[in-house]
């Protein structure tokens, strides 16, 4: 089975969980940062022409889609694949791991309300998380420079980032090499979409954002 999948020119890795687990793995044993990202259809969306933000996708180090829409779209019919990236299985263990292993935690977010629901969704997979530090931080706010200092001061294993796309993407291209951790995790929406599902209104958003996304999806291939 091919294991990578493209859709409107962003490459990922088409893994299993235990074969996303062995690589995550491998860069929390390494001294340098490794980033890995959890695709999800609206940062393809909003990317979609942006050639700059691919190009900074592509230079990441492990990219996965984190949705079935995004395998159905890329034409993946393995059972097994889907409903890993539908029941979010590789951040399940990823988080298990850390929290099992006293990794040291860092989380980042546009705004406090943002960092609020990740520390909720954060407690809700995982209440041994283990957080060790967390920042605000905007692309016009002028203190990346402050939260790179607090981070490395933190003896950070892993950097959680909900960051909003292409922001994330811009900024971790521009500090990995000022930033002393394991690894960048760009999780985009996933945590929060986990606990949203339930509620009517991001069901019909949702349910909507699907249907938006075949279609361009669609319009590519012809």
């Amino acid at each position: 089975m091919d294991k990578t999948i493209n859709i409107f020119g962003v490459e990922m890795e088409c893994l299993s969980a235990k074969e996303a687990m062995i690589s995550a793995l491998h860069f929390l044993e390494n001294d340098s940062l490794d980033t890995i990202e959890l695709m999800t259809m609206d940062m393809l969306m909003s990317g979609q022409d942006d050639q700059e933000w691919k190009e900074q996708v592509s230079g990441l180090d492990l990219v996965i889609p984190e949705e079935t829409e995004i395998l159905k779209a890329a034409g993946t019919e393995d059972r097994i694949l889907l409903k890993e990236a539908e029941e979010r299985t590789f951040l399940r263990m990823f988080m298990k791991y850390l929290q099992k292993n006293q990794g040291r935690i860092f989380l980042l977010a546009e705004s406090e309300e943002e960092l609020g629901r990740l520390e909720e969704s954060l407690r809700r997979y995982n209440r041994g998380i283990r957080v060790v530090g967390h920042a605000v931080l905007t692309e016009s706010g002028g203190v990346e420079e402050d939260v790179i200092n607090e981070i490395n001061g933190t003896e950070t294993d892993c950097i959680f980032s909900v960051l909003q796309s292409p922001y994330q993407e811009r900024f971790i291209t521009a500090n990995k090499a000022f930033l002393k951790a394991k690894v960048w995790l760009g999780c985009g929406t996933v945590l929060e979409q986990s606990y949203d599902a339930r509620r009517l209104g991001k069901q019909i958003k949702r349910f909507i954002m699907k249907r938006v996304f075949r279609y361009r999806v669609e319009q590519q291939k012809e």
